[in-house]
């Protein structure tokens, strides 16, 4: 067994009775909500849960580390009763997981729990590269925004 398949093993065990699944992939794994599971439409009706995260666990053995990618996710409750994913959130008043209680069907801890059983596996955390790019973008616009501003001030004083 290699440390991926441990750090899959003990989230398997810390998400044990939530509406959460693990696929093992190639670089890590994924856990995603379990919408194929009738047992857990009743909780997700009842908190009417529109948005939520699945979550892809990226890992490198040899340089030990490991990467969080957040994947946002829209559910939307069909003619069925059943719930499914859908590619862009409703119009519908929203119900975000980070905003439930209900530990079952709530993603906010998962990112803790990663990045704590991780580290006491030995692997240390590296950033999303898509999320380092986007916040330098967002921070260089900010810088330019500003510079703008204090650009048009200095104009219409001087």
């Amino acid at each position: 067994m290699t440390r991926t398949d441990d750090l899959m093993a003990t989230m398997q065990r810390h998400m044990r009775g939530t509406a959460f699944v693990f696929a093992r992939t190639a670089k890590g794994f994924d856990i995603d909500l379990d919408l194929a599971n009738k047992q857990w439409w009743g909780v997700l009706k009842e908190t009417r849960l529109s948005e939520t995260s699945s979550f892809q666990i990226l890992t490198d053995e040899i340089d030990s580390k490991f990467t969080i990618v957040e994947i946002p996710r829209f559910v939307e409750w069909a003619g069925d009763d059943a719930p499914h994913f859908v590619a862009h959130g409703g119009g519908a008043p929203k119900q975000r997981m980070r905003d439930e209680v209900d530990l079952r069907v709530s993603a906010e801890p998962v990112r803790r729990l990663v990045r704590r059983e991780a580290e006491g596996l030995g692997f240390r955390e590296s950033i999303d590269r898509k999320k380092l790019y986007t916040m330098l973008g967002v921070a260089a616009g900010g810088v330019v925004a500003v510079a703008i501003v204090v650009a048009i001030i200095l104009n219409t004083i001087g």
